[in-house]
């Protein structure tokens, strides 16, 4: 028998074969890992995300900045504000990177003294993400906090532009 000896003939099939079972496994792991459907209301999302971006452009075109101070002795938030921004309240949303249980929606209003203030349970030291914007949203601001929230200096910029 020449197919014993002949190597050549094993080769010829071999590589082929080879081919074969390589595909049928690449076909099982691509079906078995493919990519989750987007959600019917996928759009509604990207359009979240554009009134997003209008709501940061408008608070670098007004020039908005604003220093948050969590005042532990009175448990008050207080936010003064800076800018061409017109508004008695704000909306303060302070999210903690770990616990969802910490996480606070402050309603601040105008005080007589010309900072926006409002009753602000503790807040401990960790990873924050913050967000003040007009309680009407036509604009807003964000920043990010790693320690304690006793002062926080926060400014608008463009989105996608420099930190």
């Amino acid at each position: 028998m020449t197919f014993k000896r002949n190597p050549v003939f094993w080769l010829m099939w071999l590589i082929p074969a080879t081919a074969v079972c390589a595909s049928v496994a690449m076909l099982s792991v691509a079906i078995d890992g493919a990519d989750p459907r987007l959600p019917p209301n996928y759009h509604w999302e990207g359009a979240g995300l554009d009134e997003d971006f209008e709501r940061a452009r408008r608070a670098a075109a007004l020039g908005i900045s604003a220093t948050l101070e969590v005042r532990d002795a009175t448990h008050e938030c207080a936010v003064m504000l800076r800018g061409k921004a017109e508004t008695d309240s704000l909306l303060l949303l302070l999210t903690h990177s770990n616990e969802a249980g910490l996480d606070r929606q402050v309603l601040l209003r105008l005080s007589p003294a010309g900072e926006f203030v409002a009753r602000c349970d503790d807040l401990p030291s960790g990873k924050w993400r913050i967000e003040l914007g007009a309680a009407t949203a036509e604009w807003s601001v964000r920043t990010q906090v790693d320690g304690d929230l006793r002062r926080v200096e926060l400014r608008a910029r463009e989105p996608g532009g420099t930190p």
